[in-house]
Parts: structure tokens; C-alpha cells; sequence
């Protein structure tokens, strides 16, 4: 039985992939910061007798994640599988964007991972076996305006991982990062938005908030991004990115145009900003038309 440690398991993707995980005959670590937030994954392990084990881990807190680690090497003496979910979200124009929160940002989406898999490597490094999967999101391949910290966090774990992968793959240990369009998570229920509708950047503000209005009710569902999860770091030929969910259509389009023709989205009227995402990007979210 492979031993398998998840963070950010209490909602969302992590914890579909945890229950998905258990079920296909992983042992799995469900890490999160507050362990009573884990009674909806615990009720469901319990009814199922699952092998799963619920765990306290605080991503932006290098000592937990060292205890956490230390823990689970000692109950099982190994980590097959890490996967790096736990994150947070946030929108705002730049000169806006509290430090702050940039901060905590940074600290759950890129420096929690970081330090997890350093804490991990070296017992499967040893092994000569492992995988670490990073989920990023279809913004770590596209930096939409009124996100630009969230975007930035989330290149900054896609070159990490690539980075990763060449280092470690003479050890047999295998990188993915998936990448998650919209989904059904409750990611956005903690996101802080920071709308101003007497903001000189109100435009950029409206025009991403409606990529979410257009995303949301057609979400991929967490499950299906756990079955992506273990596809990932299980089938051959090994494959570095996984895209999926409503907006990675946009990835190719936004590979094929130069930086100057996607930078001149920001100063376009409404009308011609639709026409040209959909035309470039293949996404249609143009509002309706009043009558």
C-alpha cells in the first residue's frame, strides 16, 4: 500500500482526492490547518472504513510541516506520493493589493510546497521512487489582469515544479502539475475580493469578475480533478502538465499570441475585448445584451 500525503484536505479538490485516493487503495495522510474542519472527510473515511488518517498541518508554518512529515515517516518509515493542494486565492489591481495578504499568498501557494517536498525528497530520493504533485491552476500559465499576486504565485510553483522535475527524474521520481480551470470548490468562498466600483481599474475588475460568472455554474467537479490527480503521477509515458476544466481552452490561444496583442486586451472597449477572447482564446464571455 503506497503512502500517500495530501494537504488541504478539509473542502474541495483535496478532499475529493483524499476520499478518491482511499478508495482506489492508498493510504492516505489528509493534512489541513484545522483538524475539525476534517469531520465531513472523517464521517465519510469512517463509513467506508477507508485507510485514511486526518492530520494537523499549517503549510505556511515550516514547523508543522517538519512535525507533520516526521510523524507520518514514523508510523509508515516512507512517503510515496505528495501532493501539494492546500492554497489560497485573491483579486485586486496591483496598487491596490494589501501586502499582507500577498504574503500569506505566497506563503500557502508557493512557499508551503516548497518546503514540503524539501522536507519529503530526501526519503525518496533514497527509495528511488516517488511522485510530487503541485496543483497549480490554468493562471499559472495565464496572468489575468485584477490577479496578478494570485498569477504570480502560481508561475512561480509551475517553474519551481519543471525546475524539480529535470533534478530528480535520474532519482525515479516523477513531477506533475495540474492545472485547474474553474472548479467546484470552496476556494472561492475564502477568496478576498477587493471590488471598488469608483476604482480607476473597475474594468479589469468587472471583466474578470465575469470569466466566474461565466465559470462557475459550469465547474469541473472536484472529483473529476482527483481522478486527473492520480492519472498524473500513474500513467506512462510520464506527462509534466495536466490542463483541465472549463478556461485551459485558453492556454493554446494565449501560447499562439504574442505578449504585445495579450497585453493589448487591457485597453480595449468591451465589445472588441469579447470578440478578440473569443476569437484568440476560444472563450466566450460576453454579457448578455440589455434590452
Amino acid at each position: 500500500m503506497e503512502i500517500c500525503l495530501i494537504t488541504g484536505t478539509s473542502t474541495g479538490i483535496g478532499q475529493a482526492t483524499a476520499l478518491h485516493l482511499a478508495r482506489r487503495g492508498y493510504k492516505v495522510y489528509a493534512t489541513m490547518r484545522k483538524t475539525a474542519k476534517g469531520d465531513k472527510l472523517r464521517a465519510a473515511a469512517d463509513q467506508e472504513d477507508l485507510p485514511l488518517v486526518i492530520e494537523t498541518l499549517d503549510v505556511s508554518d515550516n514547523q508543522s510541516i517538519m512535525d507533520c512529515v516526521a510523524r507520518i515517516n514514523e508510523a509508515e518509515e516512507r512517503i510515496d506520493v505528495l501532493i501539494n493542494n492546500a492554497g489560497l486565492s485573491s483579486s485586486s489591481p496591483v496598487e491596490t493589493y494589501p501586502e499582507e495578504e500577498h504574503r500569506a499568498l505566497f506563503e500557502a501557494n508557493y512557499w508551503g510546497p516548497v518546503k514540503l517536498t524539501q522536507t519529503v525528497l530526501p526519503g525518496m530520493r533514497k527509495r528511488r521512487k516517488g511522485a510530487i504533485v503541485n496543483v497549480s491552476s490554468l493562471l499559472g500559465r495565464i496572468a489575468w489582469a485584477n490577479q496578478a499576486a494570485y498569477c504570480a504565485s502560481k508561475f512561480a510553483i509551475e517553474a519551481f515544479s519543471e525546475s524539480l522535475a529535470q533534478e530528480v527524474v535520474p532519482f525515479g521520481i516523477r513531477v506533475c502539475i495540474i492545472e485547474p480551470g474553474v472548479t467546484a470548490s470552496a476556494i472561492f468562498d475564502n477568496t478576498p475580493v477587493h471590488f471598488d466600483r469608483f476604482s480607476p481599474y473597475k474594468p479589469a475588475m468587472r471583466r474578470n469578475g465575469r470569466f466566474y460568472n461565466v465559470g462557475v455554474p459550469v465547474a469541473t467537479p472536484a472529483e473529476k480533478l482527483a481522478e486527473t490527480i492520480e492519472k498524473a503521477f500513474t500513467t506512462e509515458p510520464p506527462k509534466l502538465r495536466h490542463a483541465v476544466g472549463f478556461g485551459v481552452q485558453a492556454i493554446a490561444g494565449r501560447r499562439a499570441m504574442c505578449d504585445e496583442d495579450f497585453i493589448a486586451l487591457g485597453a480595449m472597449v468591451d465589445s472588441e475585448y469579447y470578440q478578440t477572447l473569443r476569437d484568440r482564446l476560444g472563450l466566450d464571455l460576453e454579457p448578455p445584451k440589455r434590452v
